[in-house]
């Protein structure tokens, strides 16, 4: 696709404005977020997506989005974050590992993972594992 030097002069705008919408929480609405239910993951070891990004009434930002591990695939390297998060298994099996413990956490358990914890998921089943993950991002203040 060749764009034009005056199609590429709107379209740099709006591009930018999409890419800083991303990353800056907004207000959630009060809605039913539809997200992807497959497990499919067309070829490839692991798969994301967003499925929000905003804040509460008082400004708290919360995201949550969601994974697709395919068998033997690890979440990504073992790592710590600000912020608290869970994690909602809804299909297969995952190794967890929280500061140096494992445990096996299958499908409808629950995984909290406290504000500067090393942690990581691995899926140790022999079908996809999908789940659910919600980080409490706090103020931005």
């Amino acid at each position: 696709m060749d764009l034009s030097r005056r199609e590429l002069h709107f379209l740099l705008p709006l591009l930018a404005a999409q890419s800083q919408a991303q990353d800056h929480p907004v207000p959630l609405e009060s809605k039913v977020y539809h997200p992807d239910q497959s497990a499919d993951l067309h070829g490839q070891p692991k798969k994301g997506g967003r499925i929000f990004f905003g804040t509460e009434h008082s400004g708290f930002a919360i995201e949550m989005h969601q994974t697709v591990l395919g068998p033997g695939v690890e979440s990504h390297a073992p790592h710590k974050h600000i912020h608290d998060e869970f994690m909602i298994v809804l299909e297969g099996t995952l190794h967890t590992y929280i500061d140096g413990k494992t445990d096996v956490a299958e499908k409808g358990a629950i995984i909290f993972y406290a504000s500067n914890q090393m942690h990581q998921v691995r899926n140790t089943g022999t079908v996809p594992a999908r789940y659910y993950v919600i980080e409490l991002r706090g103020h931005s203040s």
